[in-house]
């Protein structure tokens, strides 16, 4: 093993095969020293925290010192070196930055957020020059440091799209979905599809490579491809038209596309973007199917046109919204 792989294995870039030699090479102890020393070279130079120890170190001299404390009796040691007593307060001052650590979580501490509400799109830069539009309620978790150089890591929840800034040392910039499944990329434009019912993948430009833990290997994608994750983890692909690649971005212009989906999917959908819980009581109605382009901006715009294409009628309770079949 070269340093170059084990410094890939710790940045989370290892290939399969590596991962697998990094294994076999472990097995001899001999080597794990030498994995220690490069994992202690490798922290130091992707600094995660950096704790101003000097001023923590202060606070706990000051602390001590504090006469409102003099009460408390600390036992004394005539024969403690001064190296010892300065060794005693930067372990409680190590003490004290790990308890703030634990207590506000490391992930807080690690990655930044972009968030975005019911109902509510953003669109912003990341630190690479990636592009990304992220759809109402999703979630995007970016490390805070070392991003577009250590690492081109996130971390998505919901929808998003992303347009990927390609590097000048050809980093891979990865998206890591809520079911675990892994896209892999140089430069390129895609959206990403990752909730609770399913994950997928459409690419409109560039080339991606798609991983799911079901999978045996991982999937290379071309622009036009929509590549869907099943819940068995099995990865399926099918080419899309200009058209059907369309639609896949117009939830950036508050419009919704349909394709003879059932209203039963379109209560989902409702309720995924706009957190409204839709209820239809009949289950023909349930089953009748929408196809077209749908301008809507929140719930009650979408429903309310619907109800006239499709013949039926919404009542409103506290908390939800009841579709019921015109007679």
């Amino acid at each position: 093993m070269t340093k170059y792989a084990v410094f890939a294995h710790f940045s989370g870039d290892a290939t399969p095969l590596q991962k697998e030699m990094m294994g076999e090479w472990l097995k001899d102890r001999r080597n794990v020293e030498l994995y220690f020393e490069w994992l202690d070279e490798w922290e130091k130079m992707h600094l995660q925290f950096q704790p101003d120890t000097a001023e923590a170190l202060a606070k706990i001299s000051e602390k001590l010192q504090d006469p409102a404390d003099a009460e408390v009796v600390l036992p004394v040691v005539p024969t403690l070196h001064f190296w010892k007593r300065r060794g005693f307060l930067w372990a409680a001052a190590c003490l004290f930055l790990v308890g703030i650590g634990a207590f506000m979580g490391r992930d807080i501490l690690t990655y930044g957020r972009y968030e975005t509400a019911f109902g509510e799109q953003s669109k912003f830069l990341l630190a690479d020059g990636t592009e990304v539009v992220l759809n109402a309620n999703s979630r995007l978790k970016v490390p805070r440091w070392g991003f577009g150089k250590s690492t081109r890591h996130v971390y998505l929840e919901g929808e998003a799209e992303f347009s990927v800034r390609h590097t000048v040392d050809h980093q891979y910039f990865k998206v890591h979905n809520a079911d675990n499944s892994l896209i892999t990329v140089l430069g390129t434009e895609f959206v990403v599809y990752t909730r609770a019912k399913q994950t997928s993948v459409v690419l409109n430009k560039g080339k991606v490579e798609l991983s799911s833990p079901g999978s045996e290997q991982a999937l290379t994608m071309s622009p036009g491809d929509r590549a869907t994750i099943e819940t068995s983890g099995e990865i399926v692909v099918e080419k899309l038209s200009k058209q059907q690649l369309a639609q896949h971005s117009a939830w950036k212009e508050h419009r919704f596309v349909f394709d003879d989906t059932p209203l039963r999917e379109v209560a989902v959908k409702i309720h995924e973007l706009f957190g409204v819980e839709v209820k239809i009581k009949d289950k023909g109605l349930a089953a009748r199917t929408a196809t077209g382009s749908f301008p809507a901006k929140n719930a009650e715009e979408l429903l309310t046109i619907m109800s006239y294409m499709y013949n039926f009628e919404i009542q409103k309770t506290d908390d939800k919204v009841i579709l019921i079949p015109n007679p």
